[in-house]
């Protein structure tokens, strides 16, 4: 996995953020997802395909999703119901596609996006790649991940 995708999906989560909640959050240190240590209430993931392959998720506290999709949506739902996951897989559409902005040497699609909700669930990445995990900060929001597993994958055209 090259440095460089991850940068990318850093980039495109914060510029996400300020341009569509217009706020500022913060992105942890970068790490190897080596134990289980799980916030995800609910999660939106993404598959790759193409030059990069592999899967990206993005995942939330209830309360941060919450607070999250209010912002998003300028709502207030209070239960993580079919509105809140269609928002949460929105975000992770649109971060998903606003990386080909910052990767433009690499042509990959992006596929539909999915969404698992339940306390403390698992989200099983593909195994060909280490899983990188970005933890995020928002004083407004709370905590939350982005969790990418991608690989060299092959140009389909």
């Amino acid at each position: 996995m090259k440095a460089e995708w991850i940068n990318a999906f850093i980039l495109a989560t914060i510029d996400t953020f300020q341009k569509m909640l217009t706020l500022k959050i913060e992105a942890g240190k970068p790490y190897l997802l080596t134990e289980e240590v799980n916030i995800k209430d609910i999660s939106g993931m993404i598959g790759l395909s193409g030059t990069i392959k592999g899967a990206v998720v993005m995942g939330f506290t209830e309360k941060s999703a919450l607070k999250t999709v209010n912002k998003f949506l300028g709502e207030k739902y209070t239960e993580l119901g079919p509105d809140v996951s269609d928002a949460v897989g929105e975000l992770v559409n649109i971060i998903a596609g606003y990386v080909k902005k910052f990767i433009q040497n690499e042509k990959f699609g992006i596929s539909l996006p999915s969404i698992a909700r339940g306390p403390k669930h698992m989200v099983y990445m593909p195994k060909y790649a280490p899983t990188i995990v970005i933890p995020f900060k928002s004083p407004d929001l709370g905590d939350f991940v982005l969790e990418a597993a991608l690989a060299e994958g092959v140009n389909e055209g």
